[in-house]
């Protein structure tokens, strides 16, 4: 049940910023190659476009969904206060992966390694703890039957990905 709360709301449900960045070996694999980091474009480089919104399922599916207007202001509340902090983890996991991809590349100390390491998954606990429970909190603000539709949406958007 879990794993199906957190799956569906997870594809409906973007952070704004882009795809997650690669994994460290990733980054390390993908340098070696000459292919260099995956950048994400700075605030001046976008300040020309407007910044990716997140799909918000409680306002877009609405109607499909049948959500109340407490249901939707219940949720959006749940949101507004989680994304902050959800997204300055982001940002520190993304720095702290960074810094471990430049130690690896230049083959720094092993215990210095794991340090890094032990730092980049305590904040990437964090941060996946604190998307759950704020997916749990929405989740708990609808019906079974909303989220038997909920998880309709989701499978429709996993299909069409796939394409």
């Amino acid at each position: 049940m879990v794993r199906d709360i957190v799956g569906v709301s997870t594809a409906l449900l973007f952070l704004a910023g882009g795809a997650l960045p690669l994994r460290a070996a990733e980054l390390c694999e993908r340098q070696q190659r000459g292919g260099g980091a995956p950048q994400r474009p700075s605030q001046e480089q976008s300040s020309d476009r407007p910044a990716p919104h997140p799909y918000k399922w409680w306002v877009d599916g609405r109607a499909e969904l049948g959500i109340s207007d407490q249901q939707a202001a219940s949720v959006e509340q749940i949101w507004q206060s989680s994304v902050t902090k959800l997204r300055a983890q982001r940002e520190q996991l993304d720095q702290l992966e960074a810094v471990l991809s430049k130690m690896i590349l230049e083959g720094a100390d092993e215990s210095a390694v794991s340090s890094q390491v032990d730092r980049v998954e305590g904040v990437r606990s964090e941060l996946n703890k604190g998307r759950t429970l704020m997916l749990y909190r929405m989740n708990r603000q609808l019906t079974p039957e909303q989220r038997t539709k909920l998880k309709a949406m989701h499978d429709r958007y996993e299909a069409s990905r796939k394409k």
